[in-house]
């Protein structure tokens, strides 16, 4: 019997191995999972999508090694995008342009992430920033809306509010109202149509964006430091731009600063004129009615209460020094 059980003990512990290994393992399939290519039994890697083959079910060393592949490798597609619009701005644009599509993220995704850190900032400072209770800048920002309140912070809060809510549309108007700007400014580049300066901004735009959005976040801590960053990166798109066009179309320093001259001159009277054109948009549609009232209401505040003072002061005038009341003198007697 003894001899019995220690025959059976192992075939026991046999059987339990690949029943583990079978819970770990993925059934194995003859193609691609991505794009369906058939694939041979010993082929890591797809030949026609370049997707690995993944033999392992997820776990959490496989989602880690997924998220630093993606994300943090040097190699990747983002972090490769982001340093080349630094160093050759003009290989990203011109060769999505010409019709390189898998070394540099393409111009709508590049955007796409730039919305996404945004909305993460305007989240950030909805919730930590502009929380006067239980926020890190609790005392600035305390004494901040007690002014706001009496010049009619209200007001100020809802249009605040409206351009955070309408963030992602405001940037996309942006994009072709600057390349239709960049279109009359290099009439003389008649290769480049319409769509192409498009790109040129979408690229452009993003990576200021996404400058200008990270350092606010790693900045929010602080007070001061928002102010810096807020007067670094108030520049930074004109400098990012001009660096931009000025690699994109091989410009010469006097053809850049002409350009610019010309750009400027033009962004002026456009910019008004979009201003005044969102303006009505938002007067017509009640957007500014809450800044309307608390702005009466801070006005009527302020007359009623000099009117209040000038008042006090016509009546203190006015008395004299017959009906001022005489005070009585206290002597020994009366107070015995």
């Amino acid at each position: 019997m003894a001899d019995q059980k220690s025959k059976k003990l192992p075939k026991k512990a046999k059987a339990q191995t690949p029943k583990k290994q079978k819970r770990e393992l993925l059934v194995i399939s003859e193609g691609c999972k991505n794009c369906g290519t058939p694939l041979d039994l010993d082929q890591r890697f797809c030949s026609h999508c370049g997707a690995k083959r993944m033999h392992n079910r997820l776990n959490a060393r496989n989602l880690l090694e997924d998220f630093t592949e993606r994300f943090l490798n040097i190699e990747n597609v983002f972090l490769k995008t982001f340093i080349a619009l630094f160093t050759k701005p003009e290989d990203v644009i011109n060769g999505y342009i010409g019709g390189l599509r898998k070394r540099y993220m393409s111009a709508f995704s590049y955007f796409a992430v730039a919305l996404t850190i945004g909305s993460i900032y305007i989240f950030l400072f909805r919730n930590w920033f502009l929380d006067t209770e239980n926020g890190l800048f609790n005392e600035f920002f305390t004494g901040l809306e007690a002014g706001a309140q009496s010049n009619g912070g209200d007001g100020v809060m809802e249009l605040v509010n409206f351009i955070f809510d309408y963030n992602s549309f405001i940037s996309f108007l942006y994009i072709p109202f600057f390349a239709i700007i960049s279109k009359i400014v290099f009439w003389n580049y008649k290769e480049v149509n319409f769509i192409e300066h498009i790109v040129i901004y979408l690229y452009a735009y993003s990576q200021t964006q996404i400058i200008t959005n990270v350092l606010f976040i790693l900045a929010g801590w602080s007070a001061a430091g928002q102010i810096i960053v807020s007067l670094f990166v108030s520049t930074l798109p004109f400098f990012y731009t001009a660096y931009v066009l000025y690699r994109v179309f091989n410009l010469s320093i006097k053809s850049l600063v002409l350009k610019t001259g010309i750009f400027l001159l033009i962004i002026v009277p456009f910019s008004i004129l979009l201003s005044a054109i969102i303006g009505t948009a938002m007067y017509t549609a009640g957007s500014f009615d809450p800044l309307i009232e608390s702005v009466k209401k801070s006005h009527n505040a302020r007359r009623a209460k000099r009117d209040s003072i000038k008042q006090d002061s016509l009546r203190l005038k006015s008395l004299t020094p017959q009906s001022l009341p005489i005070p009585v003198q206290k002597t020994q007697d009366s107070i015995e």
